[in-house]
């Protein structure tokens, strides 16, 4: 493979609606679009580090995207070379490879004439679930998983709060409290106790990304399953929380994780020590979060992953077909997005 062009576009998109967790709130989306050319073949992939989740900033991502040019620039390498290429030149910079590695995969799968995920795996589903976000979706959209945001409201509002939800949803359908690193242990046990008389799928990162023992303390003393998903960055992060037995759930964003290759490996490790698997997005624009389907879909993901954040953004109503709680996956080949 010779490619012929490289290409990186900035976006910044403002969110229909501002998105609050426990610690910011988030107005708009900002990254970078990026193109390969091979031939007849375009890739795509995005990068954009989200603020209080990735390790890298949007300067690092430019530099490590320049850096993975120059090194191709003129040059003919085969697929493995080619991503080898990147895993080198983009270490440290997990959404500058998630953007090289949806590219290249994007190219190869439109070559083979398939749908990445089943380049990738040819038992790949044809979709997959995804929750839906209180605030955002609607009781009538059909969704059999719902996410709250909480730990900004007093412990009583959260209780009213949960009431009103599960009048308006239905109590058959089940919430997934995400609290984003806001509780101290104490706080996080009165929190679920208060919790455990709703339909409650999971609590996630209830305590600050590095309090991994006191993680595994709260889960004696709740009923609800602890998810992790600040503390989860890549493979190592995995080994370690899970050498401190701290978790139930893991909370992929391939964003943060770096994409494809890392998520398997993430992935294939918690199966080994069941724990339940779960790929979100990382509020990233349709051909980001496409690519996370395919990662969901070419890993057999059955979790109602948290791919349905695109109607926070303007640009892309078009990029995917949600219903009844299930996203429908491309049939046409490559990640099937056009930019």
């Amino acid at each position: 493979m010779k490619i012929s062009h490289f290409s990186v576009t900035p976006y910044s998109i403002p969110f229909v609606k501002s998105l609050q967790t426990a610690g910011k709130i988030y107005t708009h989306r900002e990254g970078v679009w990026l193109q390969l050319h091979w031939e007849d073949y375009t890739g795509l992939g995005e990068a954009a580090p989200l603020e209080g989740f990735s390790r890298e900033n949007m300067k690092e991502v430019h530099c490590a995207l320049e850096r993975f040019h120059q090194a191709i620039d003129g040059e003919s390498f085969d697929s493995d070379d080619l991503l080898s290429l990147v895993n080198i030149h983009t270490e440290g910079i997990p959404s500058a490879r998630f953007a090289l590695e949806t590219a290249v995969f994007d190219i190869l799968s439109q070559e083979a004439g398939k749908p990445l995920s089943l380049f990738l795996n040819p038992h790949t589903p044809t979709e997959i679930a995804v929750n839906g976000i209180t605030g955002i979706h609607m009781p009538d959209e059909g969704f059999d998983v719902m996410k709250v945001k909480v730990g900004f409201r007093k412990i009583f509002d959260e209780i009213e709060n949960m009431e009103h939800l599960t009048q308006s949803f239905g109590e058959d359908v089940s919430f997934r409290l995400d609290a984003n690193g806001a509780f101290d242990l104490p706080q996080a046990i009165r929190f679920c106790k208060e919790m455990e008389s709703f339909n409650i799928d999971y609590i996630e990162q209830p305590l600050p990304a590095e309090e991994l023992v006191d993680m595994a303390e709260l889960s004696y003393h709740t009923e609800i399953s602890i998810a992790v998903d600040e503390s989860l960055t890549d493979f190592n992060s995995a080994e370690k929380i899970i050498e401190n037995q701290a978790v139930n759930v893991f909370i992929i964003k391939p964003m943060v994780s770096g994409g494809f290759t890392e998520c398997k490996k993430i992935i294939d490790l918690a199966r080994k020590e069941e724990i339940r698997t779960v790929v979100t997005s990382s509020l990233e624009t349709s051909i980001g979060r496409m690519a996370c389907l395919h990662i969901a879909a070419a890993n057999e993901i059955t979790e109602a992953c948290g791919l349905a954040t695109g109607i926070l953004l303007n640009e892309d109503a078009k990029a995917s077909v949600i219903k009844n709680g299930m996203m429908q996956l491309p049939k046409i080949s490559g990640v099937g997005m056009e930019l």
